[in-house]
């Protein structure tokens, strides 16, 4: 993330906030998550406006302890809402990336009261279907408008259709998703140069794991990785420069289908969670995901990736690491399958685990060696 977008304030100038009360949305390529104030006290200054896009690490607001602290010199100034947008020339305009640049963009209202109304899933929808969700007259309460108001405004019709050429062909912009997703993978496929190991799982003792835990196959799968990942540290570094970076979290991200795109959220510390609290997790992502509810916890500090496409009915595939983790475990789905044990064919559920590795940061075989401790996991029934 190099920049986001103030959604709305939910607060106004000369409020009280208190410490993780929700202050504003923010909306950057891949969702539209709300943040917490840092701090209780006085939100004393808005210096970022609803609507107006600033680069991170800018200040965007200033909260004080009490109601007339004095400010410092630099941000005694009206606040962003106040003072209109000059028109000067562009090269009469602050460098982009200041402070000065960030609040000059901004010439809409702050509070939620004086825009329409809307939930980030509904927002997010709307961009989606490319409806005005200024138009719709909402449902929810104060005639806030709901993600239900939204996608009924487009099946009704009034949905703005992709234009057609005189070939006939449809041409569509890409969405903000979309063209996130295509910046990172290109940029992973052009600067990691990667390798793939497979490997064929018996599932049998994960599944009985999984089953008395009330758990999936994707939290069996995540949980022998994140034990792996314990083991072998280098699987969980990242390649910048010349060195290796690595920490001792063991942070799994897992991929979730979205409108339009993907989205891999976090589990935190998964080789600490048992395969009931992995799932747990899991479910509470997921739906956090769907919802467009994400924050930015929760979509941050992943150190290896895992793709679950089997229960869309996919064998195998091979996945693209996601920049800056050094591998990605693609999983394909479980199906009975004739294996030999003892001298004796045998039915056994079956999964092929594909591991994409970034070549700069491990070879091929201390990949055989993490992928074979996954599978031993799996098939020993840890979790």
């Amino acid at each position: 993330m190099e920049e986001g977008r103030i959604v709305a304030w939910r607060k106004r100038e000369g409020e009280r906030v208190e410490q993780g009360e929700i202050l504003f949305e923010v909306e950057t390529d891949k969702a539209t998550m709300e943040v917490e104030a840092p701090a209780a006290g006085t939100l004393r200054r808005i210096l970022v406006a609803a609507d107006a896009t600033a680069p991170v690490t800018t200040v965007i607001a200033l909260i004080t302890t009490t109601a007339d602290e004095p400010l410092p010199p630099d941000l005694a100034g009206p606040s962003a809402i106040a003072a209109p947008p000059p028109k000067a020339s562009l090269a009469a305009q602050p460098p982009k990336g200041s402070l000065a640049s960030a609040a000059s963009k901004s010439s809409a209202p702050s509070a939620d009261g004086d825009r329409t109304r809307s939930s980030p899933a509904a927002r997010k929808r709307a961009q989606e279907l490319r409806v005005d969700v200024t138009t719709i007259a909402g449902s929810g309460p104060g005639g806030r408008v709901t993600l239900e108001d939204v996608e009924a405004a487009g099946s009704s019709g009034s949905v703005a259709t992709a234009a057609a050429d005189r070939n006939g062909e449809r041409r569509e912009p890409l969405s903000r998703m979309r063209k996130a997703i295509a910046e990172r993978m290109s940029r992973s496929w052009r600067e990691a140069p990667q390798f793939s190991v497979s490997r064929d799982v018996d599932m049998t003792a994960a599944n009985a794991a999984r089953k008395r835990a009330g758990a999936s196959y994707t939290d069996a799968i995540v949980a022998a990785a994140a034990k792996a990942l314990a083991a072998h540290p280098r699987f969980r570094a990242r390649f910048e420069g010349d060195t290796l970076v690595s920490g001792d979290g063991v942070h799994v991200g897992i991929a979730v289908a979205v409108t339009d795109g993907l989205l891999v959220p976090v589990v935190r510390d998964a080789d600490k969670k048992d395969l009931a609290g992995l799932a747990r997790e899991r479910e509470r992502l997921e739906q956090h995901a769907h919802a467009g509810k994400l924050t930015a916890a929760e979509m941050t500090g992943g150190v290896f990736s895992v793709s679950n496409l089997g229960t869309l009915g996919v064998d195998r595939f091979t996945a693209i690491v996601n920049p800056p983790e050094a591998a990605i475990l693609a999983i394909g789905r479980v199906s009975d399958q004739v294996v030999a044990r003892d001298g004796r064919p045998v039915v056994r559920p079956v999964a092929t685990l594909t591991l994409s590795v970034d070549h700069r940061v491990a070879d091929g075989a201390a990949a055989a060696r993490f992928l074979d401790d996954i599978a031993r996991a799996l098939e020993e029934g840890a979790g």
